[in-house]
């Protein structure tokens, strides 16, 4: 077939080519899991080829993968771009081959290393483009080997413009600075995230988190680390949340990971994002396209809906735990004990009897009286007196009983005072019609006491 053409779905776009089945990758690994929540893969130093373990922990990773940027979602969504303007343009931007290779291979690996963690390529996929726009921020490209060139690195991490402080954690080794940590390559791992858990995705015997095939097995690990279930809301939202506390990020993430699932990708040369993408329906042009077609990419896994959650950012991701507002339950400052400054005026009632006599009258609020009854609290229009209160309530009272409603709920009366205390017996009266209307007792009752 002709290179690099498309297909159209009903859901979006998809590149097909051929492909070495990832399935005799993933075979190379072999897989494991480990009782130590720090270190995620002590055993793969030497990399994979040498009966190495793909290593779960099964305890959740705290530490977190990347940290939030002050004006922006994550590195690779532009400032001021909105959540619905890059979901629609996913098909457009596509994926590098590379990066869909090692987001296919994450998926594969995992559901043998840890199969009730339910981990799709997609979510990895959407951190990817999220994180770096698949390896390709910054003018970046990834190369054959999936290397992203020149390298990918975030800001200083110095606390300044709201950004995190963290001092340096790996001596400048993956970051070139060594006073204060960066994000580092295209998943933009925290270089003591990575030194703690960083996975050789590829076998290569190097743990390098420039390198797309790594750094997507690395943020498979850390995903499914502890008891996770990526198919229970809760545990998505949390995984997510642990990789970079900020809820915006999570709801960006699991959007662009439904949009995926649904068909919106297309593959597309390891070039920097414009280089190689064209509109939608055409071809894609140069000779080094080879990404999975449908038939070759692992089973699509459809993720949940994860919950709202507010969530505050740790200044620190050593100390992760703390943020940086501290929610309390205690009033910021305390009530002022005091008298009223007036008392309530007693009225006396109209000379016709209730049925039912109202308790003691109370105030809670200065300048609305309210009155607790046999049937609830009735509040009084603002301004009202205690007293006046007590006159609508008493002749509501008696106007209702005089049409057989004797037992009038605390809505019935609280409406029928209002009505008096508004617009006086007339009101009364429209409002005991409408009553009646609803009781279905108009007819009956209405022509000969209330009149026409």
């Amino acid at each position: 077939m002709a290179k690099g053409k498309r297909r159209a779905t009903g859901s979006g776009w998809r590149q097909v080519a051929p492909l070495i089945p990832v399935a005799l990758f993933a075979s190379a690994f072999t897989v494991s899991a480990t009782d130590d929540p720090a270190v995620a893969t002590a055993s793969l130093e030497q990399g994979l080829s040498g009966g190495n373990s793909v290593v779960v922990p099964k305890q959740p990773i705290s530490q977190p993968a990347s940290v939030p940027q002050p004006g922006v979602v994550g590195p690779g969504v532009d400032p001021g771009e909105q959540p619905t303007q890059v979901v629609s343009g996913l098909s457009k931007n596509g994926i590098p081959n590379a990066a869909l290779k090692a987001y296919s291979r994450a998926q594969q690996v995992l559901a043998q290393a840890d199969p009730s963690c339910h981990l799709p390529w997609t979510l990895v996929a959407a951190i990817g483009r999220v994180e770096s726009n698949h390896g390709r921020f910054g003018g970046n490209a990834l190369n054959s080997q999936g290397v992203a060139v020149p390298g990918i690195f975030g800001p200083r991490l110095d606390g300044s413009s709201g950004m995190a402080r963290i001092s340096d954690t790996d001596a400048g080794a993956f970051d070139g600075d060594g006073a204060f940590d960066r994000a580092v390559g295209p998943m933009q791992f925290i270089p003591g995230t990575w030194r703690a858990m960083g996975v050789d995705g590829d076998g290569d015997g190097v743990r390098n988190p420039q390198d797309i095939d790594d750094a997507a097995m690395s943020t498979a690990v850390y995903l499914c680390s502890g008891k996770t279930d990526l198919s229970n809301a809760s545990d998505l939202n949390a995984a997510v949340l642990r990789y970079n506390h900020s809820q915006a990020y999570v709801d960006l993430v699991v959007s662009i990971a439904k949009a995926y699932a649904g068909g919106s990708w297309i593959a597309v040369g390891n070039g920097t994002s414009g280089d190689d993408v064209d509109d939608a329906g055409q071809q894609i042009g140069g000779g080094d396209i080879n990404a999975p077609s449908d038939k070759n990419l692992p089973k699509t896994i459809d993720l949940p809906t994860p919950p709202p959650t507010v969530v505050t950012t740790p200044t620190d991701e050593r100390d992760d735990t703390r943020p940086t507002v501290v929610p309390t339950d205690r009033p910021t400052s305390k009530p002022t004990p005091g008298k009223p400054t007036s008392k309530p005026t007693p009225g006396k009632p109209t000379p016709t009897k209730p049925t039912s006599k109202p308790t003691t009258p109370t105030t809670t609020t200065p300048g609305v009286a309210t009155l607790t009854t046999a049937v609830g609290l009735i509040v009084g229009t603002v301004g009202s007196t205690v007293g006046e209160l007590q006159t609508a309530t008493t002749y509501c009272q008696s106007e209702m009983a005089k049409v057989t409603i004797t037992k009038p709920t605390q809505d019935q009366l609280q409406k029928c005072v209002t009505a008096y205390q508004t617009g006086g017996a007339k009101a009364v009266d429209q409002v005991i019609r409408n009553l009646l209307s609803l009781l279905g007792l108009l007819g009956v009752l209405g022509g000969g006491i209330l009149g026409s």
